[in-house]
């Protein structure tokens, strides 16, 4: 009786699994296309790296005379840059 329950389990998981990477797999190759890449948020703007604005952030030269650090977007979509 449990063996016959852990096997009914089983494959309504595996099935349920199937159907799920089945569905998901075709909208996969169309969210990558519509990705569109970041834009400055004004012009004079090159991206930088992680690295570089958490080292400027260190130095305290986020904001200078002549230029400034930027990081824009979303947590976990973040994007920095570098402005003149």
């Amino acid at each position: 009786m449990v063996r016959r329950l852990f096997a009914t389990v089983g494959s309504v998981l595996a099935a349920s699994t199937a159907a799920l990477v089945l569905t998901l797999a075709p909208s996969a190759p169309a969210q990558a296309q519509t990705k569109k890449p970041a834009r400055p948020p004004y012009e004079g703007c090159v991206a930088v790296t992680k690295q570089e604005y958490d080292s400027a952030r260190r130095q305290n030269l986020l904001r200078t005379r002549f230029s400034q650090y930027l990081r824009t977007g979303l947590i976990g979509r973040r994007h920095y840059w570098y402005c003149r």
